[in-house]
């Protein structure tokens, strides 16, 4: 009966003219509600980028990889099948390039792994999102719990008004109604209980929506914090030692770059 009460207050809600008996009043909450769905949409957008990123590291490993194994094989060739000793010294310089494409693939997969070890962080928030969701759902159901019984309450004691005017108008009473009137006030004590422990409850999940929401908010700011710091740390690592391997070949290859002067 109280799931189908508060469905057809739902309803009065949603498509009623009146305002409800009670409503959700503290600015503060909605602003952050708002700001929190705000929040979800950005990190969806963040997350879908990330993973753009992660492909494109993980591609790129992938493809030097294989150009360095391709060289490899170019290597042996010519090892196997030179003529003149400058093919050998060729095939010394190919490996040399073959060398440096293998390592570049192998920083590119450790890069991507800590890329995606800090950048998981947004993944993380976004399963988080589903509790705080269901924290706001739980009380948008206990606000409901408290206007459908104020509701119950405000058309019990009208009928009781009104049975007791009716009752009041024949002389000594109406049996009948007074029995009915007594039943009344007494459902009308026990939704008057059910009231209050409503109320008390709302306010409890109000008080824990806002410790937790602090909470959130701090321990967000850490969180992508320490995300952002591992994030730029090794791309900047990385990004290093690709560079240190490709000037190693550009030194020992140099001499190709003379020729063609």
């Amino acid at each position: 009966m109280r799931l189908f009460k508060e469905l057809k207050q739902s309803m009065a809600n949603d498509w009623g003219g009146s305002k409800p008996p009670a409503a959700e009043e503290d600015k503060e909450f909605l602003e952050k509600k708002d700001k929190i769905n705000e929040l979800e949409q950005q990190i969806i957008n963040a997350s879908q980028q990330a993973e753009t990123l992660v492909k494109a590291q993980q591609d790129m490993g992938e493809t030097m990889g294989e150009l360095g194994l391709a060289f490899i094989k170019l290597t042996k060739f010519e090892n196997e099948q030179a003529v003149f000793s400058s093919q050998r010294v060729r095939a010394a310089d190919m490996k040399g390039l073959a060398t440096a494409a293998v390592k570049a693939s192998r920083f590119y997969r450790e890069l991507n792994a800590q890329t995606v070890k800090h950048l998981d962080t947004l993944h993380e928030y976004l399963g988080l999102m589903l509790s705080v969701h269901g924290a706001f759902s739980d009380r948008s159901s206990s606000l409901l719990t408290v206007q459908t019984l104020l509701s119950e309450l405000s058309s019990l004691q009208s009928r009781a008004e009104k049975l007791e005017a009716a009752s009041s108008k024949i002389f000594g009473g109406d049996k009948s109604r007074l029995r009915k009137l007594e039943e009344l006030k007494e459902t009308i004590r026990a939704t008057e209980d059910a009231k209050n422990v409503a109320i008390r409850e709302y306010e409890r999940i109000k008080e824990n929506n806002r410790t937790e929401l602090e909470r959130f908010d701090q321990e967000r700011r850490a969180d992508f914090l320490n995300m952002l710091k591992g994030f730029v740390v090794g791309q900047v690592g990385y990004a290093e030692k690709i560079a240190n391997v490709w000037t190693k070949v550009v030194e020992e290859t140099n001499g190709y770059a003379n020729d063609s002067t």
